[in-house]
């Protein structure tokens, strides 16, 4: 699993996911934690900042069906437009749901302004 973090908005706090599919970053919307987890229960409802798309909103989300606490970080990263929980997270909590590929299968705008 690869590690990489999302600053929190507004402070010099991090928080760190880790991942076996570091590319789906790029339609990232959210990461969730769970609501159970001391470590997190601060960060949610916070802002993070996306390193490649510094419009995007996303926010720390508390989401019990999603998160293991104790599998990797407890913090995962939500990408509901590509992974079948992920999407179900979305649905449950209201995420946005956005394509980062054009039909040429190339990395688009939404997926980060330098592709």
């Amino acid at each position: 699993m690869t590690e990489f973090a999302y600053k929190v908005k507004g402070t010099d706090k991090e928080l760190i996911v880790a991942t076996t599919r570091l590319e789906t970053m790029l339609g990232d919307v959210a990461v969730a934690v769970h609501p159970d987890d001391p470590r997190y229960k601060d960060l949610i409802g916070k802002e993070l900042e996306h390193p490649f798309c510094p419009d995007r909103k996303m926010t720390v989300i508390a989401d019990p069906v999603l998160v293991i606490m104790e599998f990797g970080t407890g913090a995962v990263k939500v990408t509901p437009a590509h992974d079948h929980n992920d999407y179900k997270c979305g649905k449950r909590n209201g995420l946005d749901f956005i394509t980062v590929f054009d039909e040429d299968g190339k990395i688009n705008h939404i997926g980060g302004s330098q592709f």
